[in-house]
């Protein structure tokens, strides 16, 4: 074995650190030793093993491993403290910075501190500053949002968060995006719409909360130029900033007819969630859509909006459709708790399968007395499979 790199490398790192005082440089020594004996070793165990490639190879590896140890476990602990290091920091700019922006937005602040917060250049500092910001800018008070955000301004945070949206890493963008849009800078918002048809779905979900935050008017409006396919994960999204901000709900039926089927799809989900039943009629253009799947979202949604002049037309297509369709056709018709539909309920419990007779009997049994009643008549006369399927609908403990 040559251990020819060691014996240069290790005088030529004396002689750099040469200037360091004499207890710096035994490390050096101390880790020559430690090498002038392991090759000692390995010699010694070569010598005493028959020449074999396979014996050199298990030896060899046995010392990249150990060397990898070494190396790996100072590494480890190094990078352990030095994230307990930038933790505490963090915590004690922020707690020094809380101060400094509630004493302002008291006009408490002096005109000293005010200077040093201007002035500062650390990105560590810079970065605390805006987390503190963004964490005050809660309440819904407009006075204290204008002065955070002049504030804001005045360290030239923003010019930060503009460059991180132009990053090339993702997670650096999302990061300016969170801050723009806390902030209502706008500056950058063709950039970022032209996130929304990045491959990185985290960084399109990012871009379109975002874009409601910065475009207050027209906060759906990234929707027109929705070409990705719009994930659950990103309505979820989506939808829960609804929930939580006072933003203005548009009136989704203006999406019905977008030619990305996804987009069609959220928009019937917030229809029905959101009860918009102004929109009844353009989402009973969509009865036949070619997509089975819209199809569906607009069965359950006019269901959901109570619309009984929609029955007729569901009954008209049922035949024409596949088993799961049928299927919701069925339960809709039940959630109505139409009684004048008994007779099409009844016709269907003539069919051999079993999802559509088990269909056909809970959506009687939903209504009432007068349902269960009817669905005991009729087990009289059933076959066994519907007899089995009406005592398993009427079981009291389901």
């Amino acid at each position: 074995m040559s251990w020819w790199v060691f014996h240069i490398i290790f005088p030529i790192c004396r002689l750099m650190f040469g200037f360091l005082p004499k207890e710096s440089l035994k490390v050096f020594d101390l880790i020559q030793s430690i090498i002038e004996r392991l090759e000692a070793l390995v010699n010694y165990i070569f010598e005493r093993l028959p020449y074999n490639a396979l014996n050199r190879l298990i030896i060899y590896l046995i010392i990249t491993f150990f060397v990898a140890l070494i190396v790996l476990l100072p590494s480890i602990v190094f990078l352990k403290l030095y994230i307990t290091y930038r933790d505490r920091k963090y915590a004690r700019l922020y707690k020094k910075y809380s101060n400094n922006v509630i004493q302002y937005l008291m006009n408490a602040l002096g005109e000293a501190e005010l200077d040093e917060i201007k002035k500062m250049n650390s990105r560590f500092h810079r970065r605390v500053m805006v987390d503190v910001l963004m964490a005050i800018d809660k309440a819904e008070n407009k006075e204290v949002s204008d002065k955070i955000r002049s504030l804001y301004k005045e360290i030239k945070l923003d010019s930060d968060s503009r460059r991180k949206v132009r990053k090339r890493s993702w997670h650096k963008r999302i990061r300016g995006i969170r801050e723009l849009s806390h902030m209502r800078e706008k500056s950058e918002n063709q950039r970022i719409l032209d996130f929304l048809q990045h491959g990185n779905e985290v960084l399109r979900i990012e871009s379109q909360i975002g874009l409601i935050k910065l475009l207050p008017f027209v906060p759906f409006a990234f929707l027109d130029s929705q070409e990705k396919s719009f994930t659950v994960w990103e309505q979820i999204n989506v939808f829960d900033l609804i929930r939580k901000k006072r933003i203005e709900i548009p009136e989704f039926h203006l999406w019905l007819d977008h030619w990305n089927d996804s987009v069609v799809m959220f928009s019937l989900d917030m229809i029905r969630i959101l009860k918009q039943k102004e929109a009844t009629p353009k989402v009973l253009e969509l009865i036949n859509h070619d997509n089975d799947r819209v199809k569906g979202k607009v069965i359950k949604t006019l269901v959901e909006l109570e619309n009984m002049d929609a029955v007729a037309q569901l009954k008209e297509m049922y035949l024409l459709e596949e088993l799961p369709n049928k299927l919701n056709i069925i339960k809709s018709i039940g959630q109505l708790r139409l009684e004048s539909e008994i007779g099409f309920l009844e016709k269907e419990l003539k069919e051999e399968d079993f999802k559509i007779r088990m269909e056909c009997c809970k959506s009687i049994a939903l209504l009432g007395a007068w349902g269960e009643q009817r669905l005991q008549n009729i087990a009289l006369e059933a076959d066994n499979q519907l007899k089995k399927i009406i005592n398993h609908v009427l079981d009291p403990r389901l």
